[in-house]
């Protein structure tokens, strides 16, 4: 459901003005007894046309261009004390006075607004360079009003002084805490007419972000700004020197820790799910997580041997020889819990470390996992892959897993929403400890 937010005055009160917000045009949330929310009435006067940058005030004001395409390596991003916008690679320079960014991922999610510990970053070379390349990142919470009207413009307008803005900050926050999901790290799809609520956790500062207009520009998009922020409580962050972590970018991946509890056991399997990072016993699964689960590793006690298959795999099911997983696994892929993934061994492929094509020199963003993904497994591929290995021969191997659809759409990464494609490599195993180590580099299926 879409939020507007809303300002109810009470222009009759001297000295100050009874303020409570809403989330909808049908409900009113009080403010906390114990928070001081009162503002001052509006005074709109003539036609607002946006302030003067020029105007002296004890507030950082100004109006700003946020771009994102080729030239500028896919986007930018601005220090909210000071107004100053830095562009592409430059940025990481000055990640200690960076507050959010703006990007561009080339598909249906134009136009980004996020900050720069969101997890959803690497999609893009760029964003893959903030996500693991930087070496500090301000946090922040941000929130997001769409379908502004004039009312909420008038009390957007109305915040011209530090202490202003700083009591619009909280009072929204106050409100929109409310409900956990409003609240994200990066917002898709960013258009004309919507306002940004910021707060730092690093930094002390409070902002306020109107997005004046949003607009495609070549092969990115651009995005004019126009921001208030109250900096009298600014806490200084040290420079970082030294540039990225891992600066050519080959090694960042994500990484996976698995431990098998029970060595004595007959059987021992973990549901993975390489979209989100995450692992499950059985036991520990929810209804929901079942449709997000691409890949299995098991145990067995009786030979010592680690199993690798996808939920749907028959000869995984049949050579892990566990009757009863085999007929849960059975039973959810009949309800439709389970999609049909399919993997393969990508280490011992003839096309694998063709021109240094492997693992270590592929980047961590969608584009790149693609083309490696593709240049290996477009010649041959087979439904279901199952490996069952001694864990001495494990470590150094690289698999891959994928719902890859069986058309010549695959080729037409663009505008794809529906693929996801996974490449991880094990690079620890402790049989004694149960103790696996797992890097991942898979498809941003979050974009």
């Amino acid at each position: 459901m879409k939020r507007i937010l809303y300002i109810v005055y009470s222009l009759s009160v001297i000295g100050g003005a009874g303020l409570m917000w809403s989330c909808d045009k049908e409900k009113q949330l009080p403010l906390d007894k114990d928070v001081k929310k009162e503002i001052a009435p509006i005074d709109l006067g003539e036609e607002d046309q946006g302030e003067d940058v020029s105007t002296i005030r004890d507030y950082m004001y100004t109006k700003v261009f946020m771009t994102a395409d080729a030239v500028d390596m896919g986007g930018s991003a601005m220090d909210l004390a000071s107004g100053k916008v830095y562009r592409g690679t430059n940025m990481h320079n000055y990640a200690h006075a960076i507050d959010f960014l703006y990007m561009d991922y080339g598909n249906g999610t134009k136009g980004n607004i996020v900050l720069p510990a969101s997890r959803e970053l690497s999609v893009n070379i760029l964003g893959e360079d903030v996500q693991y390349g930087w070496r500090h990142k301000n946090e922040g919470v941000l929130y997001r009003l769409d379908m502004v009207s004039s009312r909420d413009m008038e009390w957007f307008n109305s915040a011209n002084s530090a202490e202003r803005i700083s009591i619009l900050v909280d009072s929204m926050i106050h409100v929109l805490s409310t409900d956990p999901t409003h609240k994200k790290d990066r917002y898709r799809n960013i258009k004309t007419n919507e306002i940004y609520v910021f707060k730092s956790l690093t930094r002390g500062i409070s902002s306020l972000i109107h997005v004046n207009q949003q607009i495609n520009a070549g092969d990115g998009s651009q995005c004019r700004l126009e921001v208030k922020s109250d900096t009298s409580r600014l806490q200084a962050v040290t420079p970082i020197s030294g540039g990225l972590i891992n600066a050519n970018g080959n090694y960042y991946a994500d990484k996976m820790e698995i431990t098998f509890q029970n060595l004595s056991s007959t059987h021992e399997e973990y549901y993975i799910d390489f979209k989100k990072k995450k692992f499950y016993t059985q036991s520990e699964l929810q209804a929901e997580d079942y449709a997000n689960i691409n890949f299995i590793l098991g145990r067995r006690s009786s030979n010592g041997e680690l199993y690798l298959f996808t939920p749907t795999s028959a000869p995984g099911k049949t050579n892990y020889n566990s009757s009863t997983l085999s007929a849960h696994l059975t039973s959810l892929q009949n309800a439709g819990h389970f999609l049909t993934w399919k993997s393969r061994l990508l280490s011992t492929h003839s096309s694998y470390n063709t021109k240094n094509n492997n693992f270590e020199n592929t980047r961590l963003n969608n584009t790149s996992i693609y083309q490696f993904y593709a240049s290996i497994l477009n010649n041959g591929w087979a439904s279901h892959y199952t490996v069952n290995t001694d864990a001495r021969d494990l470590v150094g191997r690289v698999y891959s897993v994928s719902n890859r659809p069986d058309s010549p759409a695959y080729n037409q990464l663009e505008g794809r929403t529906d693929l996801f494609f996974a490449v991880f490599k094990f690079v620890e195993y402790d049989s004694g400890t149960g103790r696996v180590v797992i890097d991942v580099k898979s498809y941003n299926s979050l974009d």
